[in-house]
This record gives C-alpha cells, structure tokens and sequence, in this order.
C-alpha cells in the first residue's frame, strides 16, 4: 500500500494526542498525571508530527485545494506551537527575574489600588505643602498612565525607556523642590517603579494567555480536515477505513 496511507494515519493520530494536552489542563484535577509532563510529551510529538508531515507531502508542495488549505493551517499551527514555546520559556525567566510573581486575575485589583493611592499622594502633599508642583505633575504624566496598562509593546521587548521617562521628568521637577515636597517626590517614584513592575507582569502574562486564543482554535479545524481528507482519500481509493 502506499506509505502516504501509513503517514496519513499516523498524522491524525499523532494531532488526537496533541489535542490532549488541552484536555488534559480542563481535568487538572483529575491525577493523570503531571501537567508540566503532558506539555514536554506534547512538545516531542509536535515535532514528530513536523516530520511524518514532510513525509507525508513526499517534501512537495500539494495539490488540491483542501490539501493546500490543510497544509497552509497546519504550518501556521506548527508555527504557532514554536513561538509559544519560546514565549514560555522566555517569559518564565523575565517573570522571575522581575520580582514577585503576580496573579494575573488579580493585576486589576493591584492596579486600581496604585491608582488611588497616586491619587491620595497628591491631594496631601498639596495641604501637606501648600504646593501644587506634585498634585500638577500627577495630573499632567501620571493620572491616565496609572489608571490602565501601559507601555505594553515595551515591556514586550524588554524595554524600560518609559520608566526612565518618567523618573528622569520626576528628578528634574525634584530640583525645585523643598524638603517636604521631595519626601512626597520619593514616595511618587516607589509607586511609579511598582506600576511599571504590575505593567510588565500585566504584557507578558497577557500575551501568553492571548497565544492560547491562536494555538488551541487552529488545531480543532486542523483535526477536522485531517478527519475529512483521510476519508475523501479512502473513499475514491476504495481502501477501507
């Protein structure tokens, strides 16, 4: 029989364990083993999968409309499944070098209470210093940047240039300071420094869980077509199923 049979059907099986891993993660709960587990054994068969692929095509492109379509998701999957998992593991290591892991549930929570905070800082130090300097520069640089994520491309490619930004304008407003007006300056830069913090867990955690809503639908269309090209092809072979 021809080997394209055997690669067929090995292809289909291999892409049904894939899909596993995913089922795997909605039963955490269920001891079926580890999950970290799961995600190494779905990695090697990804791209054992890659290779009966080539195979499979005989290292050609295909002909057919199906088999291109196939084809063209199956390789934007593949790629999908290659840049998530250096995101994984690229992320992971950024996340643990840039302080204490936060939920990303409760990032919000974090942020709106920065926010107040912010905002308490600089109705004191106008009564506090019977000046306005702090209360203008938070309404002016601050007050919007520290009601949302921001920055979240910079963070992305590992850049601090907003941060620095921001902390160059606050020690150039601090020359012209009196003492009570820079203690209240200090206390700024802390909450500055921890929304840039609660930013940069907020654009790398996000963009994880984002590339999940891009891998995991491709793969459920991948299947299907899969499932009808093998029996389109056993059906005008006269092989059976």
């Amino acid at each position: 029989r021809e080997p394209s049979f055997f690669t067929g059907w090995l292809l289909l099986i291999s892409m049904a364990l894939l899909v596993m891993l995913n089922v795997r993660k909605k039963f955490s709960f269920m001891p079926f083993g580890k999950v970290r587990n799961w995600l190494k054994f779905h990695i090697y068969v990804g791209w054992f999968v890659v290779a009966i692929f080539l195979f499979h095509i005989k290292f050609k492109v295909p002909n057919g409309y199906l088999e291109l379509i196939m084809s063209a998701l199956f390789i934007v999957t593949i790629i999908s499944g290659v840049v998530g998992i250096w995101m994984s593991r690229s992320f992971a290591q950024r996340l643990t070098r840039y302080g204490e892991e936060v939920i990303f549930e409760r990032i919000p929570i974090f942020r709106a209470q920065l926010a107040e905070q912010a905002d308490e800082l600089a109705r004191r130090s106008v009564g506090e210093t019977e000046s306005t300097s702090i209360a203008d520069f938070y309404a002016g640089r601050l007050k919007m940047w520290f009601s949302e994520p921001r920055d979240y491309f910079q963070h992305l490619i590992n850049s601090n240039r907003k941060l620095y930004e921001l902390e160059q304008e606050l020690d150039n407003l601090r020359r012209h300071l009196n003492a009570a007006e820079q203690e209240y300056s200090d206390e700024l830069r802390l909450l500055i420094q921890t929304k840039h913090k609660l930013d940069y867990h907020y654009a790398l955690q996000a963009t994880l869980k984002g590339w999940l809503f891009v891998h995991i639908p491709l793969t459920y269309p991948l299947l299907i077509l899969a499932v009808l090209h093998l029996v389109l092809v056993h059906v005008y072979t006269g092989a059976a199923l």
